[in-house]
């Protein structure tokens, strides 16, 4: 349990620093501002969540509602990248739909709603999937190579991750000793983590410098 909590405490850590790196170094304009979002997203869950596990109430509902903010923004974001049509709000508009579903009718507001996270991760991943495919059919290889390209990618191995983690539903699994002490999700948990928000922080700085280079 020790382990568990460290590796949440790190991870606090990493979100506030990243979210400072934001503030001083991002620019908000067209979708910067959709990530700056993501970010404060992310790092004011962080905050909230230790304060309700310091008194001892459940954030169930908090981590919920965070993931579906975190998830809609996420697909929004591809979604003006990539298309900007009203075609390409489809995966969006179902992904709500069925957050909401599964929050008020399914799993419910007293538990963390594992499906929804699994739901826009897999919506996430299967749209990156397809412009990943689409641009390289049309030989487009700078796209590959762009900035936007490497946002797009920071949260697929975030997303990959914690579904694994949240499909299974096996504490057993979870707690599995992987080497030392270290547990399987401790390990999952650093490792897409520090992943997801070093390529963040990786696009922010090659943010900054074309911004500069203009």
């Amino acid at each position: 349990m020790s382990n568990i909590l460290a590796t949440i405490n790190s991870i606090k850590l990493l979100v506030l620093a990243t979210c400072i790196y934001a503030c001083f170094n991002l620019k908000l304009k067209k979708h910067n501002t959709l990530l700056f979002l993501i970010i404060t997203v992310r790092f004011c869950t962080e905050v909230l969540t230790s304060i309700l596990l310091y008194g001892g109430i459940s954030f169930s509902f908090l981590t919920t509602l965070s993931i579906i903010i975190h998830h809609a923004l996420w697909l929004y974001l591809i979604t003006v990248i990539c298309s900007n049509t009203a075609k390409g709000y489809v995966p969006l508009f179902f992904f709500l739909v069925f957050a909401f579903v599964n929050l008020f009718f399914i799993e419910g507001v007293q538990t963390f709603n594992a499906r929804t996270f699994i739901c826009g991760a897999l919506l996430y991943v299967l749209l990156f999937l397809y412009w990943s495919y689409y641009h390289l059919r049309k030989e487009n290889f700078p796209f590959f190579t762009s900035n936007n390209y490497l946002l797009l990618a920071s949260p697929i191995l975030f997303f990959l991750g914690f579904s694994f983690i949240f499909g299974f539903k096996n504490k057993m699994l979870n707690t599995t000793i992987i080497f030392g002490d270290i547990k399987l999700y401790s390990l999952i948990s650093y490792f897409v983590n520090i992943t997801y928000y070093s390529l963040v922080n990786i696009y922010i700085y090659r943010n900054k410098k074309e911004q500069y280079a203009e």
